[in-house]
């Protein structure tokens, strides 16, 4: 079921409702991979999470930093930086949904 609900959740038109599903549904999965030790998976499932836009605890973080700089698979490596990099541009294009504009004065801020 949780897979079933990050997949709905992370299609493009999805609701709310389905997106808030599908951040859950992909920490649980996440959470269940490092339990287990599924190294691999839980590099995937990290990707997961970061593209459907879940809050990632930094615990998670360092887990699959660590599996990823353990060894020499490349493709672990691979996974965990287009984690990275999805993870700060979804940073930085929220921060500047949420900027000032330079010299812009809203008509509502003396109302």
């Amino acid at each position: 079921m949780l897979k079933r609900s990050l997949a709905v959740g992370a299609r493009s038109g999805a609701s709310a409702e389905d997106c808030q599903r599908a951040c859950q549904a992909a920490l649980q999965l996440l959470a269940r991979s490092v339990q287990n030790g599924h190294r691999r998976l839980a590099l995937i499932r990290l990707g997961d999470a970061v593209r459907v836009g879940a809050q990632v605890q930094p615990e998670y973080w360092r887990y699959c930093e660590a599996v990823a700089a353990d060894g020499t698979d490349a493709d672990l490596r691979a996974l965990f930086l287009a984690a990275q990099r999805q993870h700060a541009l979804r940073r930085h294009e929220d921060r500047a949904a949420v900027a000032p504009i330079p010299g812009f004065q809203s008509q509502l801020e003396g109302m």
